[in-house]
């Protein structure tokens, strides 16, 4: 039996036993005593299936090297053969978008086979004015802005707009604050060719890990997700939930789909979610030298707000359905992705009950044992961290030291808090029809840690 098929039977299993013990308790068949017993018992079940998931996808590029190399950038690109269209949708990112739009619009590509189109709202004066100046500097026919207006207010709303304008062959998204790599098209164009992919998502690193106290977990969180997650559930799962950016589709698979979900808050993940199940190719790449750099959230609000809209939208695309349509396997994938953050809050709040029980609750040895098996895992993904931080400061060339290390002990526990916190925030949003965009700050910190280490 795979670990992704124990995993699906013994989440249902947990699930079915929970209701049916409570059920007893009620009329009165159970003990408190043994219901305790049979709660802790089953949660510590899911608990490790989760966490025993985790860091099989976290580990999978290291444990499959060789897997991992097939899906780094060609050693060599055929000629230049399709077109691109960049759609850059901005909002309040006056202070980052003009690097943004000069890094897509120098991507080394036959200028007739590219364009660019950045994508802003009307009433935001400061973003205009800081495309208008980009563009004016680069006076270039293809690179152009589009103003639109509209009472809808987020990301996947300009990006359908978008679509209506793009002429070429594949669409690329960008991010606002994003610092693509310059081989990027002749990547995807050769990548696209030789396999016949109609998809491709592609690298993409924050880069600030010393900015604040929880930007190393944001960090290490992409490394391993790009780096190893994405591989895994894409060769393993058949399922790729895509990022917010750096993702290239061909234009005629996005009209199969209709485009983005403009009422799904994590339309990215949906977007990728619906294309498996349209029959759509999809191919992961990750090379750290052509990742897109960003930055993780300035501060600690903006963070909770970050994940709070992400985690929200999990909830919408697993309310949805759409993945009801795909393959037993791929289900297992996409439920584990869409349900892991709620998962993972459990797996946090459960560490102090867990001690609290062991100190105060006589249960059977057995059961107090395993209901420490959460924690230990929990404890590996801090162990992996400190080894991921080892491995992602090497991998782009920067310091690393016992300040690193101190930093990941010191505020592992406290970052999961966080966590913990944008789940439940994010479900009592759903519960009460709340679904406005929240907007994540950007302030350049990943433009500013490479010109730190250039100087």
């Amino acid at each position: 039996m795979t670990p992704k098929r124990a995993f699906f039977i013994a989440f249902l299993v947990s699930l079915v036993l929970t209701g049916t013990g409570a059920s007893l308790v009620v009329v009165g068949i159970v003990t408190p005593y043994r219901m305790l017993t049979l709660t802790v018992l089953l949660m510590s079940i899911i608990l490790i299936s989760q966490g025993l998931f985790t860091l099989i996808w976290m580990l999978y590029a290291w444990e499959n090297p060789k897997e991992a190399k097939k899906h780094t950038s060609p050693a060599t690109y055929i000629p230049p053969a399709l077109s691109f269209t960049a759609l850059v949708p901005a909002r309040n990112e006056e202070t980052v978008l003009g690097d943004t739009i000069r890094a897509v619009a120098n991507i080394r590509y036959p200028e007739s086979l590219k364009e660019t189109i950045v994508l802003i709202r009307e009433d935001d004066m400061p973003t205009i004015r800081a495309a208008q100046a980009a563009i004016s500097s680069l006076n270039l026919p293809n690179v152009t802005l589009r103003i639109f207006g509209g009472e809808t207010i987020n990301k996947p709303f300009a990006l359908n707009l978008g679509l209506r304008y793009a002429s070429n062959d594949v669409i690329a998204v960008f991010d606002a604050e994003d610092e693509p790599n310059a081989e990027l098209y002749h990547i995807v164009n050769t990548v696209m060719h030789n396999e016949r992919a109609d998809v491709i998502q592609s690298g993409v690193q924050l880069m600030n890990y010393r900015s604040t106290w929880f930007s190393v977990f944001g960090v290490l969180e992409y490394f391993f997700w790009f780096k190893s997650g994405l591989h895994f559930f894409t060769n393993i799962g058949k399922v790729t939930p895509l990022g917010g950016n750096t993702v290239f589709a061909k234009r005629q698979w996005l009209r199969e789909v209709d485009g983005w979900d403009d009422t799904c808050l994590t339309e990215d993940a949906d977007l990728g979610i619906r294309l498996t199940a349209k029959g759509a190719r999809t191919r992961v790449i990750y090379d750290e030298r052509h990742v897109t750099a960003e930055e993780t959230a300035p501060t600690t609000m903006e963070c909770l707000r970050q994940r709070t809209r992400w985690n929200q939208g999990f909830i919408q695309i697993f309310k949805k359905g759409t993945w009801r349509t795909l393959t037993d396997m791929q289900k297992v994938t996409a439920l584990y992705v869409l349900l892991s953050p709620a998962l993972q809050a459990v797996l946090t709040l459960s560490v102090p009950f867990a001690v609290y029980i062991a100190f105060t609750q006589k249960l059977p040895i057995a059961t107090s044992i395993l209901s420490f098996f959460p924690f230990s895992l929990l404890m590996l993904q801090l162990l992996l961290y400190i080894v991921g931080l080892r491995e992602f400061t090497a991998a782009y060339r920067l310091p690393f030291g016992v300040s690193d290390i101190l930093r990941v002990l010191a505020f592992f526990y406290p970052y999961q808090m966080l966590l913990m916190f944008s789940s439940f925030r994010a479900f009592a949003r759903e519960l009460t029809g709340v679904a406005a965009w929240e907007k994540t700050l950007h302030v350049n910190a990943h433009r500013k840690l490479a010109a730190a280490e250039t100087y």
